[in-house]
């Protein structure tokens, strides 16, 4: 990456736990994405990326520890360098 697009871009780690690590078939990467970029732009790469479909309700995402959901702009949250996404199927205990 030159000095230019790292001024344009933001990194972002990707985290696939469980059954969403054997459907991708990796644990983690990192992925670059247009400063400005928002989370819907991240949804929609994963997306045509892994054939997923999310937003689901079989997958549990977060965003540096807070659930999509919960974001105040939802996925309108802009994507900042260094945020953390994680996927994982939701966990039921008993």
């Amino acid at each position: 990456m030159s000095k230019n697009e790292s001024k344009d871009s933001v990194k972002i780690s990707i985290k696939y736990l469980v059954t969403i690590r054997d459907s991708t078939g990796r644990s983690r990467e990192e992925v670059g994405f247009s400063k400005g970029c928002v989370l819907k732009d991240v949804v929609d790469w994963l997306n045509g990326r892994y054939d997923l479909s999310l937003p689901d309700p079989q997958v549990m995402a977060i965003l540096n520890g807070r659930g999509w959901q919960q974001l105040p702009s939802k996925m309108a949250t802009e994507i900042k360098d260094g945020d953390v996404i994680c996927l994982f199927p939701p966990i039921a205990g008993g």
